[in-house]
C-alpha cells in the first residue's frame, strides 16, 4: 500500500480526490460523507412562493399574447381558407361563445398585468408615472427626492457621520487647537517692601524649587509647593552693607548669594543650622572701588560672575582666597551698570547687557586669561538697541540662540545667532510704550515668555514665523522681573508689590508632551 505523505486519497462516486482538494475540511479526524463532496452551502430561500408568483405576474402577458398567437395560427393551418374571424361561415352560437371567452381571457390578463405592474413599481420604489401605489406603499427609491415626507411631528435623531460639504470637515483638515493656557494666577502673594528698581534682581528660583527674595534688606526663603516661607536672617540682617540689589542661587542650588547696594557679593550656605550671627555665611567677596552689585551668574566650577555699576565685570573664584580670577572692562567693557548675566547651555560663551544700549559676548577663554594684565575684548558686541539692553538670556533648546530685551524707548526683543558670527534671526516688537523687563524659554513647548512694563505676559512660538500665540494681562503694574521653576511654572514680581506663581508649561493633555517625572524639592533643607 503505497500512502503519499500529506495526502490521502479518498473516493466519491468513482473519482479519487486527494485529501488537500477537498474543501469541506482539513481536519484529519473528520470523517467526509461519501456522498457530499463540497462546502458549498445553499440557502433556503424563503417565500419561494410569492417570488415564483411575482415572476409569473411580469411574464403572463408575454405568455398569454403568445398563446392567442399560436391559436390564430392553428385555426389558419386547419382552415386555410379563414383568413380572419369573419362571421360570414361562423354559425351564430359559436361565434357568440368564441367572443364571450376571448372577451374573458382579455380581462383575466388585463387583471393579472395590473398587478405585475403594481408589484414591480413597489420594488422600484414608485417611480415617477409608473406606478398608481400609495405613497405609503412604496418600498426602495433609488433617486433623488422620491422619498415619502415624514408624518407631522417626526424627529429625526440620525447624525451626520460623513459629508462632502464644506462646512463639515473631514479629521485630515481640522487644525490643531492651541493648548490651554491658564490666564490667571494660580498662587499670589504679598511682598511689602519689593524696591521698586528695573535693575535690581530681587529673587531667584532655585533648581531646588525654593525661591529666595529680597526685600529691601531682608532675605527670605519661600517653598511654592508646601507654601513654607522663612526669614533667613531671622529678623537680624547685615546693616552696614545696604540694600539688596541682586540675589542668585548657584547651579546645583546649594548655595544662595546675596549682592549689596555697597558692591559686596556674599555667599549663604542655607542648609547649614545658624548658631550665632554668622555662621551661615561663607564667605564675603569684595572690590575696590566697585558699588552696587545686581547681576551675579554661576558656573559649574565655582566661577561667579558679578556685574557692577561701573560696567565692570568681574570673575571670582569662590574656592580660593584671592578670589579675583580676571576682570572684563576698559576700552571694550560696558560703560554704565551692568544689568543682566548669563552663560551659555555648555557655558563657553557669557552673555552680558547694560543700560549703555549695548549687549557683548565674551568667550569662556577670558575667564582666566594666559596675559594677566592684558585688556580683554569681547568676541560680538551687538549695539542695534534704541534704549538701554535691560536683560539677556540664552535659549536652553536651540544651540547659540540668545535672546537681548530692550528698555523703554525700544520695547523690543531681537534674537541673535551668536555661532555664525551675531548673525540677527528676528526682532519682535512687544511693547510700544515701555520695555521688556524679562524673557524665559521653555524646552518642552519651544516657546519664549516675554515680560513688559505694560504689564503682559506674552508667548511667543518658535518656528518660522515666530507668531505670538497668547497674552496674557498679568499686572496692572509694571512687571520687573520674571524667574522660571526647575519645572513648569514662573514667577513675577511688579510694582504692585505683589509676587504671582502661573502655570504656563503644565502637561497638556491635547499635546504631545510627556509628563514631567523630575524629583522636586531635593537638595535643600533650610533650619
Amino acid at each position: 500500500m503505497n500512502i503519499t505523505k500529506g495526502r490521502t486519497p479518498a473516493k466519491s462516486n468513482g473519482l479519487s480526490m486527494r485529501k488537500r482538494d477537498m474543501t469541506p475540511t482539513r481536519n484529519a479526524n473528520i470523517l467526509h460523507n461519501p456522498s457530499m463532496v463540497g462546502d458549498r452551502f445553499m440557502g433556503v430561500r424563503l417565500n419561494r412562493d410569492e417570488m415564483e408568483f411575482a415572476g409569473h405576474l411580469l411574464t403572463s402577458q408575454i405568455l398569454q399574447d403568445s398563446h392567442l398567437h399560436n391559436r390564430q395560427m392553428q385555426q389558419q393551418n386547419e382552415n386555410p381558407l379563414l383568413l380572419n374571424n369573419s362571421t360570414e361561415t361562423e354559425p351564430a352560437e359559436e361565434r357568440e361563445a368564441r367572443e364571450a371567452r376571448e372577451a374573458q381571457e382579455e380581462r383575466e390578463a388585463e387583471e393579472e398585468n395590473k398587478e405585475g405592474k403594481k408589484i414591480t413599481n413597489l420594488i422600484r420604489g414608485g417611480v415617477a408615472g409608473m406606478s398608481d401605489a400609495d405613497e405609503g406603499d412604496r418600498i426602495l427609491c433609488y433617486k433623488k427626492n422620491l422619498a415619502p415626507p415624514p408624518a407631522i411631528g417626526y424627529v429625526n435623531q440620525a447624525k451626520v457621520l460623513y459629508s462632502t460639504n464644506s462646512v463639515i470637515n473631514p479629521s485630515s483638515s481640522v487644525k490643531k487647537a492651541l493648548r490651554h493656557v491658564p490666564t490667571t494666577a494660580c498662587k499670589v502673594l504679598d511682598a511689602p517692601g519689593l524696591t521698586k528698581d528695573m535693575y535690581t534682581r530681587h529673587m531667584d528660583w532655585g533648581s531646588h524649587n525654593w525661591v529666595a527674595v529680597a526685600l529691601s534688606n531682608e532675605l527670605y526663603l519661600w517653598n511654592t509647593e508646601t507654601n513654607t516661607i522663612k526669614n533667613f536672617f531671622e529678623d537680624a540682617p547685615p546693616s552696614n552693607e545696604g540694600m539688596i540689589t541682586g540675589v542668585r542661587w548657584s547651579e546645583e542650588g546649594k548655595y544662595v548669594s546675596v549682592g549689596y547696594e555697597s558692591g559686596a557679593v556674599r555667599i549663604y550656605d542655607p542648609n547649614r543650622p545658624r548658631t550665632t550671627q554668622y555662621v551661615r555665611e561663607l564667605r564675603t567677596l569684595r572690590v575696590g572701588g566697585a558699588q552696587r552689585c545686581a547681576s551675579i551668574a554661576w558656573r559649574k566650577n565655582g566661577i561667579m560672575t558679578c556685574g557692577y555699576k561701573s560696567g565692570d565685570l568681574v570673575n571670582h573664584d569662590v574656592r580660593v582666597s584671592q578670589h579675583v580670577v580676571s576682570v572684563w572692562a576698559g576700552e571694550n567693557g560696558h560703560r554704565r551698570d551692568v544689568t543682566g548675566i548669563e552663560w551659555s547651555n555648555d557655558e563657553n560663551m557669557c552673555a552680558t547687557s547694560s543700560s549703555d544700549r549695548t549687549a557683548k559676548i565674551w568667550d569662556v577663554r577670558n575667564v582666566r586669561p594666559t596675559t594677566p594684565n592684558a585688556e580683554i575684548a569681547p568676541m560680538h558686541t551687538i549695539d542695534e538697541h534704541l534704549g538701554q539692553v535691560r536683560t539677556v538670556q540664552f535659549c536652553n533648546f536651540r544651540d547659540g540662540v540668545l535672546a537681548t530685551a530692550g528698555g523703554v524707548g525700544d520695547g523690543s526683543v531681537k534674537l541673535w545667532d551668536v555661532k555664525r558670527n551675531c548673525l540677527k534671526i528676528r526682532e519682535m516688537p512687544v511693547c510700544e510704550n515701555g520695555g521688556v523687563s524679562g524673557v524665559v524659554f521653555n524646552r518642552a513647548y519651544n516657546e519664549m515668555l516675554v515680560a513688559s512694563d505694560d504689564g503682559c505676559l506674552r508667548i511667543f512660538r518658535f518656528n518660522a514665523t515666530y507668531k505670538m500665540t497668547h497674552e496674557i494681562q498679568a499686572s496692572s503694574e509694571p512687571i520687573m522681573d520674571l524667574v522660571a521653576s526647575p519645572v513648569d511654572e514662573v514667577l513675577i514680581g511688579d510694582m504692585e508689590e505683589t509676587l504671582k506663581v502661573f502655570k504656563f508649561f503644565a502637561f497638556d493633555k491635547s499635546t504631545n508632551i510627556l509628563e514631567k517625572s523630575q524629583p522636586r524639592n531635593v537638595g535643600l533643607n533650610v533650619r
